[in-house]
Formats: structure tokens, sequence, C-alpha cells
């Protein structure tokens, strides 16, 4: 391997282990604090966002959809091992009849590792394309990749505000729901405005503002399409 690609490489390892352990640590953190954090960290965002920039950072094609699938992946693979061994919240609960729930545990734990694992392998690829192709593409082309990544990457907080109104959750007044749902507002801005403020930035780093309708209409397709995947989750868990 050549000392690009070592480089790229230990770039992408870095980053898995980052986004599993940041995760994992979010998942501790209580109140307001522990929402933003974990809007930071342990998102569709913040997630797609690290699959983004290893395709855009990548030598290649081949090279953008390998980083950002193996980055996910990793990183996936990493938080659930911190998830199974070191806070084990999957154990110590127990039936009506008094008996231990660990094995429906550990079984959620198995499922929900599987569909995360089985999402990267989707979400790597393309994420990973669109990055080189915002890179290396004609202005029209890059315009539509970001557009579409980032309105991906907003596709959960759009999801969130669907499912959870912010306008009606700060009609809550009772101070321990208000508090609650305050975090909750927070963590839906968070995911629909950081991924404008990355799209900003790309159009301005790349010059795309002169293509602007191109990069309207991928964006906001790119949120629904966004919005919509991320039911799959639920559904998908529901079933299992």
């Amino acid at each position: 391997m050549e000392p690009q690609g070592r480089a790229y490489a230990a770039g992408v390892v870095a980053t898995a282990v980052a986004l599993g352990l940041l995760a994992f640590v979010a998942d501790s953190v209580g109140g307001v604090a522990g929402q933003v954090l974990t809007a930071l960290t342990s998102s569709g965002f913040a997630w797609g966002l690290a699959a983004f920039v290893a395709g855009r950072s990548a030598g290649g094609a081949r090279q953008a959809v390998l980083g950002a699938t193996a980055l996910l992946t990793a990183a996936t693979m990493l938080y659930y091992l911190l998830v199974l061994l070191v806070s084990r919240r999957w154990s110590g609960a127990t039936l009506e009849d008094g008996s231990s729930a660990d094995l429906y545990g550990l079984r959620s734990v198995a499922v929900m590792t599987a569909l995360w694992l089985a999402g990267s392998l989707v979400a790597g690829p393309a994420l990973g394309l669109l990055g080189r192709v915002v890179r290396v593409g004609r202005a029209s082309h890059a315009a539509v990749a970001a557009g579409l990544a980032c309105g991906l990457l907003s596709g959960e907080g759009w999801h969130a505000m669907t499912e959870a109104p912010p306008w009606l959750l700060l009609r809550i007044t009772e101070p321990y729901h208000a508090e609650f749902f305050r975090g909750v507002v927070i963590s839906e801005m968070v995911t629909v405005t950081l991924p404008l403020a990355v799209l900003a930035w790309l159009a301005t780093a790349h010059r795309l503002w002169r293509v602007w309708p191109a990069l309207l209409v991928a964006t906001v397709s790119g949120g629904a399409l966004g919005a919509l995947l991320w039911q799959l989750p639920r559904l998908v868990a529901q079933v299992l």
C-alpha cells in the first residue's frame, strides 16, 4: 500500500474509533446535554457526514466506496461491542415471572447490530460516492451530489420533526417533561441546521452557487428521501 493509501486507511480507522467511542459516551450523559451530545456524535448526521468526508477525501471512486463503508461498519461494530461488554445495559432486567430477561436483551442487541450494519453497507457506498463526485465532478454534478448528500444527512431531523413537531413540544410546561422535550427540540434543530451549514460550506468551497437551482432541488429531494428512509429502522425493529 502506498503512503497516501496508508494515511487514508489510518484516518478511516481513527474516525471509526472516535465515532464508536463518542456514541457510547453520549449514552451515559443525561438531560438536555446528553440529547444534544447524541445529536452531535450519535446521529445519522454525524455518522453520515463522516462517511461523506471519507468519500470526498478518497483518491478514487473505489477507495471512496470502501473507505466510507469500512468506516461505518467498524464504528457500528465497536459501538455495539462496547454496549455488549462494557455498559451491559442489555442485562439485569427481569420478566413478569421473575426470570432473567438477559436473552431478550442480547437478542435486541443482535438485531440492532445487524440492522445498522446493513444500513452501513447501503449508506457507506452511497455517501462515499457522493463525496467523491462533489470533489471531482463538474459543477452541475457536484451540486446535485452535495445537495443530495446534505439533504440525506438532514433526513433524521426532518423525520423527527414530523413525529414530534417542535411547536407542539414547546407548549409543554410541566417542569420535568418541558426540560426533556426542550432537549428534543434542540436536537431536532441541530440535525436539520448543521447539514445546511455543511451544504453552504460545500457550495462556497466548490463554487456551486452558480448552479443553485440544481443545488436546491437536490437538497429538497434528498431531505424528503432521507425522512422517508428513517422510517425503515423503526418498522424493521418492530417486525423483528
